[in-house]
């Protein structure tokens, strides 16, 4: 059973039982204040021909009258306010002696009418002059309940049958919209999810609704949105690194063909030029490599206590020949900074900082590197001089293969991935990292790392 019959069964079976249960309740609490009503109508009744009777016994001394004339009693009941005497015997006819009532002495013999009920008896006394002169008894309103409260009661059954079967129809019809609004939404993701995992994550759902499902159906579009950005970005991946590997097998090849056509001789330097495109072109596949294996959280990491500060002077060492054949003025502020790390992969990160900034720093710049406290964090923070990044830039530097110049020249830039491996060399190592603009005209690399003890 699909989940629309299933809310359709409930929603039905949910009204069906309300309905039956306020008609129950209805007829009951119906039943119980129409018996009150008839009874203090019947009490009334009985009291006024009490009050008849007693005048007339303090006129005539003695019951004698009434004993002689039964149908008298009938009469002054029907005075007293016999809606089905008056109407089975008209105005100008006199009724007979009701047969439910019984008069009776002051010590309870019947005088007249029949004997009262063991149970369930009414007795109304009869005063004349201050005296008790006698009773009226009556049963108990089963016995004198007249045909036009017996038609009512009918009535009113008859009206509560239509009212049950108009509410099972309405019920019917209310059970299959709200089932059929509530399924709605729901088909409609089946089908939508459908065209995502057949590769349509362009399909968007429109939805106004504010509910649970309003939000559900948001979080459906937004990962359609992301799936939709994985694709372009899988797609814009491929396409960079064909473009990355492309270039230097096309130096490789055009090498090769002038030395085997005799165009550039085999001598030690075309050797070297093709051992330089070789080296570069392994790199970009040793990064590649190692930021595949950093997507998918394979990257190995080894963590042990480490200096920081004694980290970043070995990486310093290795760079500071080449900044000064390139005349770059290098500051540094590197207090002690115990921190578990990874050696190996900390150093991979700040090779590639320090890379990054020889490469895109102007001949005769500046660098400062500054290690410092900032909390319970080592903030270690990398400013270079000129040329500067743009702001729609800063927040893409960490993406894969991106670089800032459009024209990818590889005389001033790497492949774009050291930024990338080192945001999640940063992140494996539960830190962050940022970029923003440096006071000295270029870029400011900022990195958090949890302090060690």
């Amino acid at each position: 059973m699909g989940i629309r019959n299933k809310l359709f069964v409930t929603f039905l079976a949910t009204f069906l039982v309300l309905i039956l249960a306020a008609s129950g309740f209805f007829f009951f609490a119906f039943e119980r204040s129409l018996s009150k009503y008839i009874d203090e109508r019947q009490q009334a009744q009985v009291e006024r021909l009490a009050e008849h009777l007693g005048v007339l016994y303090a006129q005539r001394g003695s019951w004698r009258f009434l004993l002689q004339e039964p149908r008298l009693l009938g009469r002054l009941y029907w005075l007293a306010g016999d809606r089905e005497a008056r109407r089975e015997h008209g105005e100008g006819k006199r009724p007979d002696a009701p047969r439910h009532l019984t008069l009776l002495a002051p010590d309870k013999r019947p005088l007249l009418g029949p004997p009262p009920p063991s149970r369930l008896s009414q007795r109304v006394p009869i005063h004349a002059g201050g005296d008790l002169v006698g009773w009226l008894a009556y049963p108990d309103q089963e016995a004198i309940r007249d045909k036009l409260d017996r038609r009512f009661q009918e009535r009113l059954l008859r009206f509560m049958a239509t009212m049950a079967v108009v509410g099972l129809v309405l019920s019917l019809l209310v059970s299959w919209l709200l089932a059929r609004h509530l399924v709605a939404p729901v088909t409609a993701l089946t089908r939508h999810t459908r065209r995502l995992r057949e590769g349509e994550y362009q399909a968007r759902l429109t939805s106004q609704r504010r509910d649970e499902l309003g939000e559900l159906i948001h979080h459906v579009n937004s990962l359609g949105e992301r799936l939709d950005q994985g694709r372009q970005a899988r797609q814009r991946w491929f396409s960079d690194i064909a473009h990355e590997l492309r270039t230097p097998l096309s130096v490789l090849q055009g090498e090769l063909e002038a030395m085997v056509d005799g165009v550039r001789p085999l001598n030690q330097e075309g050797v070297a030029a093709l051992e330089a495109q070789v080296r570069q072109l392994t790199h970009l596949v040793n990064d590649l490599h190692d930021l595949a294996l950093a997507d998918a959280g394979n990257l190995r990491y080894h963590f042990r206590p480490l200096d920081l500060d004694s980290l970043c002077e070995d990486a310093l060492d290795a760079v500071r020949p080449a900044l000064e054949r390139r005349g770059v003025t290098l500051d540094t502020t590197l207090p002690p900074a115990p921190i578990s790390g990874d050696p190996v992969r900390l150093r991979q990160l700040l090779d590639n900082l320090l890379q990054n900034s020889l490469k895109y720093t102007d001949q005769g710049g500046r660098a400062r590197l500054v290690l410092d406290a900032d909390g319970d964090q080592w903030r270690l923070t990398l400013d270079d001089s000129t040329p500067g990044v743009p702001d729609e830039a800063l927040p893409r530097l960490f993406d894969h293969l991106y670089r800032v110049e459009s024209s990818r020249n590889r005389d001033t830039g790497g492949a774009g991935l050291g930024l990338a491996i080192g945001q999640r060399i940063v992140e494996a190592h539960g830190g962050t990292i940022e970029a923003l603009h440096s006071p000295f005209g270029g870029l400011r690399i900022i990195v958090r790392l949890p302090r060690g003890s």
